[in-house]
């Protein structure tokens, strides 16, 4: 599921602004705060894992035709529309972060993978609102105990991403181009579309920072593992700035905007291999203050993300499968 959030506090604490994201799965009614389960104690790892380094074809950016800006007309509720730029497939390595969770930090490398989560039940109807409250309590209580001094949280939006969804129906489609979900106007403009006007406007001078968080989850059955289209997510300090192109979304009523990814060499990606239903990220798109990076150095700590399809035994390329559409059904659809 996605659920934005917003911590506005005094510009000489960390803070932020949230923004939770979720991908489907969970039949389970039985469902328990963060803190009554198992602590995910940094040197417990888990189990062992059947998919390893991959490489597949990332979908970067590319520009429109003589030097127009790029821009995305939204023309469908369920996010499809009309683009001026392309996309170019490059092979990448994405590695498998699987027994190796407790290497990653929030606020160093823009995500941190989250285990022993309350299972949410499967199926999810969001339109049932004893399960919207309990999607909301949820991510609620995995900020407060994963991102550091809140002083205020906002749920903005939780949405079901689908992998196969047709046009007429509301909900989004997951993305396979990389992107970040945010850049620094957009937020502002979330910011004073969602907050209090007296919030949002210290936010826009300064008087307090503010974090988008997106929280990412499987929404699955119990003995369910993700096998189709897993997440996969930058390193923060691996994305350069240069490498960022913003992309204007144009919807009905505003006009939001996105970053586009520009190929580069060293940039770095990781997957987690047979995802679980207690199992889920926490990602950083926007902080409004700098924080640092592996090198000390101040910088935007943000993540750009995408989707991929997991290919069958024997075709670990999967070059061709991945730029042709999909010869199998779509397992697992994603809630953000």
């Amino acid at each position: 599921m996605t659920v934005a959030g917003t911590i506005p506090t005094p510009p000489t604490t960390l803070s932020g602004l949230a923004n939770v994201a979720n991908i489907e799965g969970s039949d389970s009614e039985d469902t328990l705060p963060p803190t009554s389960q198992p602590s995910d104690d940094p040197h417990s790892e888990s189990t062992p894992h059947i998919n390893g380094d991959i490489t597949r074809p990332v979908h970067f950016y590319t520009p429109p035709r003589y030097g127009s800006p790029p821009r995305f007309i939204v023309a469908h509720p369920n996010g499809t529309g009309i683009k001026n730029f392309g996309t170019v497939p490059i092979k990448v390595t994405i590695r498998d972060m699987r027994n190796k969770e407790h290497r990653f930090h929030l606020g160093l490398h823009s995500f941190k993978p989250l285990r022993h989560l309350p299972p949410l039940p499967y199926p999810l109807d969001l339109q049932d609102p004893e399960i919207a409250n309990l999607v909301a309590t949820t991510t609620t209580e995995i900020i407060t105990r994963h991102v550091p001094s809140p002083t205020q949280i906002s749920i903005f939006s939780t949405d079901l991403l689908k992998a196969n969804n047709p046009i007429g129906l509301p909900s989004p489609q997951i993305s396979h181009p990389l992107q970040i979900s945010q850049t620094p106007s957009s937020a502002l403009l979330l910011a004073s579309h969602h907050l209090p006007p007296t919030i949002a406007s210290q936010i826009s001078s300064g008087k307090l920072s503010m974090r988008i968080i997106n929280i990412y989850r499987p929404i699955l059955a119990t003995s369910q593992k993700l096998m189709d289209h897993p997440f996969y997510i930058s390193e923060s300090h691996s994305i350069l700035d240069e490498d960022l192109v913003p992309i204007e979304h144009v919807y009905s009523d505003h006009v939001g905007a996105t970053y586009a990814v520009k190929h580069d060499e060293g940039q770095r990606f990781w997957y987690w291999s047979d995802m679980e239903n207690t199992e889920g990220f926490i990602v950083q798109v926007y902080d409004s203050l700098f924080g640092c990076d592996v090198y000390g150095e101040e910088r935007s700590i943000r993540a750009a993300t995408g989707f991929f399809k997991l290919m069958p035994k024997g075709s670990e390329e999967g070059w061709e499968a991945e730029c042709e559409p999909s010869p199998w059904p779509i397992k697992n659809p994603y809630i953000r």
